[in-house]
């Protein structure tokens, strides 16, 4: 569910670039990643994609600022209400949230070996080209390159540090990864290549349903 909550945060920041209700756009992103964050508390670590957005799309006035905490407050204030009546003990729900992990013996599988090589190693080869691409793009579509770049840097930091490794933090990486893998299909140029790279991406799932 965090997952779709920070899908809806994206396409909410993405869409600042056409600078209509800015303000509006703002609070939506932080009131999804204010909720994402109540289903998986290390989500929070996409706020940091607010100031990113402020900075890259907006004026930085003070009131760009404010909307996003005010967006915050009002999740917090609506979940600690339900909560208080259901008493549930929502604070330690979240801080319980926050540990972190660094075994990854889960991981030791065929299956996960398999998609974690072709996942990383087709992400980071795409992203390379992807940050080359920025330059050749017009100065309005820029940002959403950055925003995307660093979703992806988050969700990275949100897999490693994941206190349960079950598999499901690869999720949080899906939307970004997809977005650069498939522009970075778009500019290959050498048909070949571009049908091997696509064919992999399709026979790997088919694969791992035999291992």
């Amino acid at each position: 569910m965090a997952n779709i909550f920070l899908l809806f945060s994206l396409r909410r920041l993405i869409s600042l670039r056409s600078q209509k209700n800015v303000k509006k756009k703002l609070f939506d992103a932080a009131f999804w990643i204010a909720i994402a964050t109540l289903c998986y508390s290390w989500a929070a670590l996409f706020f940091l994609l607010i100031p990113i957005a402020i900075f890259l799309y907006t004026d930085n006035k003070l009131r760009n600022w404010l909307i996003p905490i005010t967006a915050l407050i009002a999740v917090m204030l609506i979940a600690f209400s339900v909560c208080f009546f259901l008493k549930y003990d929502l604070i330690a729900h979240i801080l319980n949230g926050f540990q972190m992990s660094f075994d990854f013996s889960v991981y030791n599988t065929v299956q996960f070996l398999v998609v974690l090589t072709v996942l990383l190693s087709f992400g980071f080869w795409s992203l390379l080209f992807y940050i080359k691409n920025i330059n050749f793009q017009k100065k309005a579509l820029r940002p959403a390159f950055y925003i995307i770049i660093w979703t992806t840097v988050l969700s990275f930091c949100l897999l490693i540090i994941a206190p349960k490794k079950t598999g499901g933090e690869f999720l949080f990486m899906f939307a970004p990864l997809s977005i650069i893998i498939s522009t970075y299909i778009e500019i290959i140029r050498e048909k070949w290549f571009k049908e091997v790279f696509f064919s992999i991406l399709l026979l790997v799932p088919v694969v791992l349903l035999f291992l």
